[in-house]
């Protein structure tokens, strides 16, 4: 068990040092990526800063509409008790194509062609450090704030994700369902899972039950101080103080 435990310990601390490394990484990358479009900007070059700002807006609504899907998901029977699992599945196919779209379209807007640096009159011109500086960039950024970040946040509270974001963003969504463009993607997928005999199996064995974990259950245990009092590991009961 001890070394087990020191095992798990290196490995958390390892996990952790590069995990920093990564970070400091980023930031450092966000100065370069933020002052390139200022000092075009100051420079009579107003394209890569207009770039930028769309960029960002669009990995906004990206944010809104992956909170979106874990709320959804999560009290789907609740919000709409009158609806189907099909209706649930035809709004998610339809949020999809906002994270395609968004996705590709802040990627290309995100694009730096040359990156200044601060205070001194270099810029990076070379084609492959650029595309490295944007692959890097765009990546950690969309993962780590526009999808990770809100869909723990929907989890952890899904009422008040939806409060503050539902009101502008559903409707939205609805319009796109309703207007059909997920449409081609449902009958492929309706034709390959026909072709390839693809029909869910019944489970011959299963495994010890330990409760069903829901998508924002998951998502929620991200952090293990707010992951719900169900899936949390039992408190060993010797840590316990005198006084609790």
């Amino acid at each position: 068990m001890t070394t087990e435990q020191g095992a798990s310990r290196a490995s958390g601390a390892a996990r952790a040092t590069f995990g920093m490394v990564l970070f400091i990484a980023w930031g450092v990358l966000s100065v370069l990526w933020v002052y390139d479009a200022i000092y075009k900007l100051a420079h009579g070059e107003p394209g890569s800063a207009i770039a930028a700002v769309v960029a960002l807006l669009l990995m906004l609504v990206l944010a809104v509409m992956e909170g979106l899907e874990v709320v959804l998901i999560h009290s789907w029977n609740r919000l709409y008790p009158d609806r189907t699992a099909h209706d649930l599945a035809a709004w998610l196919a339809a949020r999809q194509m906002f994270v395609a779209l968004i996705v590709t379209a802040a990627a290309m807007l995100a694009e730096r062609h040359s990156i200044a640096i601060p205070f001194t009159s270099t810029e990076i011109t070379g084609a492959v450090t650029l595309k490295i500086f944007n692959v890097i960039w765009t990546t950690l950024t969309i993962l780590w704030f526009m999808q990770i970040l809100p869909k723990h946040m929907a989890a952890i509270n899904p009422d008040r994700y939806l409060k503050v974001t539902g009101g502008s963003a559903l409707p939205v969504v609805n319009v796109v369902k309703a207007i059909g463009i997920s449409w081609p993607a449902e009958k492929t997928a309706a034709a390959v899972q026909s072709l390839l005999g693809w029909h869910a199996e019944p489970t011959l064995e299963r495994a010890p039950s330990r409760g069903a974990v829901s998508l924002a259950a998951g998502w929620a245990a991200l952090t293990p101080e707010h992951a719900p009092a169900a899936q949390r590991p039992p408190e060993d009961p010797t840590t316990w103080s005198a006084g609790s």
